[in-house]
């Protein structure tokens, strides 16, 4: 968090107050008051009005404005306390500056409060608090950019660029901002014309003092983005270049890796250089590169000079390899590069199809469009307009889902069924998700029809048993498609991802969530990566919203949030929306809808039949019984949700269930069940619940435990994930190539937690509560 964040939280948590915010100007730095007019967002009171020059002909000293000031500021926080915030107070004129600290100096007493925010480097003296905010520890850091990472990206650039950031929140940031240039770790994103290098910092005047050739190991160091130091040191070789005299000029470092001191001059360096000095430094790059294929066409393919068939085809070709490295994104990369070096217009142009798709896949829409518009296809070439017509539909369905973009993604589908059958299969399945949400049951209904029949005779991809489930679900209901949904679902469990399996992981974990399936929506969810998107919102997030309503008492809007989305049939989650739409109707106090609500999950987790399901659906029935009934509908829910990992839905039914004891005055029955609610709900972070849960024991005469989510969040989001895989069985080496950090990086995680957690093997995580 830098120092505007800061500000921001601050202003955030202050509600209630009146807030004075502005950011100094470092052009008015030289006029006095400057800052205290910018500040004062009212009618000028008379006091004022001589140091704003608008009245008399000279302005006061700091020994007039500064009581004023005070009097006028004390006066407004006497109605309604008030916040004056500065960013880039080292900017502010120093007659305002004075000011404020006058005013700080008598602050005490008063509902005022003053917060400045200015340059480390600024000194000075005054009444004012100063608070450091220093660089974030790499934990911190690695937690925020596994958050960001929609999909995978090369370990070795992710690492390399986490260590350019240096911890500084803005360079992250920056970082983070040109991800989809990153291309997987392939790409080397651009200059920003809206940032430049650190204040103070004068690395490209240092850069331009380098011999030229330590300027093209530069160029080169830039161009290489895993930061090889081997490579680099044969790289100097080549040149003929001082491998040390960058180091020197304090512009790289060269530890286990090659990084640039600021991360602003790698691209400053490499789109600063001349075409033919790049294109020179990737061939002698691709000539070190060694064993690394994808690499290596990667560094050929930037070097190339014009179209070069066999070379596009070695791209094409590696192009799954480096799917596997970086995801879609890096997929896409290759495929557009394929596309630009390869001479024969109908090659091209299906080569520049097959990017649009894979730029599709990897969520950058934007460059989709792009390489569509490079598609040049003659009206007789019907094969190729069919597939263009399609990217169109989905890009179109992407951007604006609904009934219009719907029909053009089916109109593509039929259009696609004669010329390209696996692609016309791929479309029906996206006509099929994208009418569910827009609510077009006709088209719907149609569309189901015709996939039925497109997948009658194609059953060995999991995509099209995926397929063939939905249309089943779709024509004949839930409990006929649980069979051939469920093959679906195992499939993808079991089929390593090529590129079109993975493609509809994340759809397909949707499907297993559907299905009560835990072990394999698990699976799916974590090996998803970008993919077919769902159009519009999802049934699970609704589940989501409700349930925070539902942990706050605020039942009606629950009741609002869960109902409208269910009305769209949405799959995925479905069922966990249903249970929080029966326990928000029993809490309003409407059985009808309850009742109603409760109906529909049966018919879902009845066919299903798993202990996620059995277990959702006991705890769910038990709000609408009584006595004995309920008891013992509570019991086996408790039960059927023990033997899953569904931490959080074991929690939730211990809470209601401890709640149910204790309005029939079972309090030591209730104290069990409440406690045990409260500590999953703390190790799982779910603060509303764990101060629900506290109430309630509070409510039995005990009182709840002093842990709150905030002490039981001591592993940073890293160390989670490394503790889970941990647990779970993986090596050092296998959590690495998961998590794109090096083994040693998952040791020093894997270390700090066993600290933290208390335990001294991988054995005892499996006692851990919360690493899911």
């Amino acid at each position: 968090m830098g120092k505007s964040a800061a500000l921001d939280y601050a202003v955030e948590q202050a509600a209630g107050f009146r807030v004075l915010r502005i950011r100094a100007v470092a052009a008015e730095r030289d006029l006095p008051y400057a800052g205290l007019h910018l500040l004062w967002d009212g009618p000028v009171p008379a006091s004022l009005k001589a140091a704003f020059g608008l009245a008399g002909t000279s302005r006061p000293g700091v020994d007039v404005v500064g009581p004023a000031a005070f009097e006028l500021l004390t006066g407004l926080a006497r109605t309604r306390p008030v916040a004056v915030v500065v960013d880039d107070a080292h900017w502010l004129d120093d007659a305002t500056a004075q000011v404020l600290n006058h005013v700080a100096a008598r602050v005490t007493g008063h509902a005022l409060l003053i917060l400045l925010a200015e340059d480390p480097a600024a000194t000075g003296d005054g009444p004012i608090p100063r608070i450091y905010l220093g660089p974030l520890c790499s934990e911190e850091v690695s937690g925020l950019f596994a958050g960001a990472v929609a999909g995978p990206i090369d370990g070795l650039v992710a690492e390399r660029v986490l260590a350019e950031s240096h911890g500084n929140p803005r360079a992250l940031g920056e970082a983070l901002a040109s991800l989809a240039a990153l291309a997987g770790g392939f790409g080397i994103p651009g200059p920003r014309h809206d940032l430049s290098c650190e204040p103070g910092h004068d690395c490209v005047e240092r850069a331009a003092r380098l011999s030229p050739p330590e300027r093209l190991l530069l160029l080169g160091a830039a161009a290489e983005p895993t930061g090889d130091v081997a490579l680099f040191r044969k790289l100097a070789a080549d040149l003929g270049a001082d491998p040390a005299e960058p180091v020197t000029h304090g512009l790289l470092v060269a530890g286990e890796r090659v990084t640039f001191t600021c991360a602003q001059l790698r691209c400053l360096t490499y789109y600063a250089a001349a075409p033919a000095e790049r294109r020179m430094i990737h061939r002698k790059l691709a000539d070190h590169t060694g064993d690394d294929r994808p690499r290596r066409v990667w560094h050929l393919g930037l070097a190339a000079t014009g179209d070069d068939d066999a070379l596009a085809g070695e791209l094409e070709g590696t192009a799954e390899l480096a799917q596997a490295r970086g995801g879609a994104a890096a997929r896409a990369a290759f495929l557009a590069m394929a596309a630009l070096l390869t001479s024969d217009p109908a090659r091209r142009a299906d080569r520049a199809l097959a990017a649009a798709a894979a730029k599709y896949d990897s969520g950058d829409l934007a460059a989709a469009q792009r390489m569509l518009a490079r598609v040049e296809a003659e009206p007789d070439d019907v094969a190729r307009c069919a597939r263009r017509s399609w990217y169109r539909a989905r890009i179109e369905t992407a951007v604006r889902p609904g009934a219009g973009s719907a029909r053009a993604l089916l109109d593509a589908a039929r259009r696609l069924r004669r010329h390209d059958p696996v692609s016309a299969r791929e479309a029906y399945l996206e006509v099929l998700f994208a009418a569910i949400p827009a609510e077009t049951g006709g088209i719907l209904a149609e569309a189901a029809r015709e996939a039925l029949a497109a997948a009658a005779d194609h059953r060995a991809h999991p995509a099209d048993l995926l397929l063939h489930g939905l249309a089943v679900r779709i024509l004949d209901g839930y409990a006929a498609s649980v069979r051939p949904l469920r093959a679906a679902v195992t499939a993808f469990h079991r089929r390593a991802d090529d590129s079109r399996t993975a493609r509809w992981l994340g759809a397909a974990a949707l499907i297993a969530a559907d299905l009560w399936e835990e072990p394999a929506w698990r699976d799916l969810t974590r090996r998803s990566d970008g993919g077919y998107r769902m159009p519009g919102p999802g049934a699970h997030s609704a589940a989501a919203v409700a349930a925070l309503h539902n942990a706050t008492g605020h039942y009606e809007e629950a009741i609002y949030t869960v109902r409208d989305t269910l009305r769209r049939g949405h799959p995925g989650f479905v069922g966990r929306g249903l249970a929080e739409l029966v326990e928000a109707a029993v809490r309003a106090g409407d059985a009808d809808l309850a009742a109603q609500a409760q109906a529909r999950l049966a018919e879902r987790t009845g066919p299903a039949g798993t202990d996620w399901a059995a277990g959702v659906q006991a705890a769910t029935a038990a709000l609408l019984a009584d006595g004995s009934e309920a008891d013992a509908l509570y019991r086996e829910a408790l039960d059927r949700l023990g033997r899953t990992g569904q931490q959080w839905q074991l929690a939730r039914t211990e809470l209601v269930y401890g709640e149910w004891l204790r309005r029939r005055n079972r309090r030591i029955d209730a104290r069990v069940h409440l406690r045990s609610a409260g500590e999953h709900f703390t190790a799982l972070g779910a603060g509303a619940f764990a101060e629900r849960a506290g109430r309630e024991l509070l409510a039995t005469g005990e009182a709840a435990r002093k842990r709150t989510v905030e002490s039981m969040r001591q592993l940073t989001p890293q160390e989670v994930r490394v503790a889970s895989l941990a647990r779970d069985g993986l090596t050092n080496a296998e959590i690495a190539e998961r998590l794109f950090v090096s083994p040693r990086t998952v040791e020093y995680h894997l270390h700090k937690a066993f600290a933290k957690l208390g335990v001294k093997s991988r054995a005892k995580l499996h006692a851990v509560r919360g690493l899911d």
